[in-house]
């Protein structure tokens, strides 16, 4: 055999073994809570004495993709949808826990990050909107999965 061709089937095998590798670190749980969908109640956490009202939303996992519906509108943010992974699973008494992160950008720059918990049908957490690494909102939320 040549060097030439060895040295071919050498990067071959290399390539396809590294290939298989990445695969496998692909992490099967990320996709867990995709066609979930979300009641919530977004919550300002805010250090005045008159307190915003708590926000209604709805927040969505689809084709790895999350989303708040207000907070995608122009009006609140104009954030896109954004990856999210399941970054942990945990047992406790029986029931399974997802952690969960999020990112959404809008044209502004800003970032909405979501971390929180699905837990059964509930969700909850916090989101926090920054720019340039400076938090300009943050807010708590929880809820019930919509049916």
């Amino acid at each position: 055999m040549s060097v030439v061709f060895r040295s071919f089937v050498l990067i071959m095998t290399v390539l396809l073994v590294s290939l298989d590798w990445a695969y496998s670190q692909r992490r099967p749980g990320d996709r867990v809570l995709d066609k979930m969908e979300f009641s919530i109640t977004l919550e300002l956490q805010e250090e005045k004495k008159n307190k915003a009202e708590p926000i209604e939303d709805e927040l969505s996992f689809r084709s790895n993709k999350a989303w708040s519906n207000h907070l995608q509108s122009h009006a609140n943010g104009g954030f896109l949808r954004g990856d999210y992974a399941v970054i942990k699973k945990e047992e406790l008494m029986g029931e399974i826990i997802y952690h969960f992160q999020a990112i959404n950008k809008n044209a502004k720059g800003m970032s909405l990050k979501w971390e929180g918990k699905v837990f059964g049908d509930q969700i909850e957490g916090m989101a926090i909107i920054s720019k340039n690494g400076k938090v300009k909102e943050e807010y708590t939320f929880s809820g019930k999965q919509v049916d």
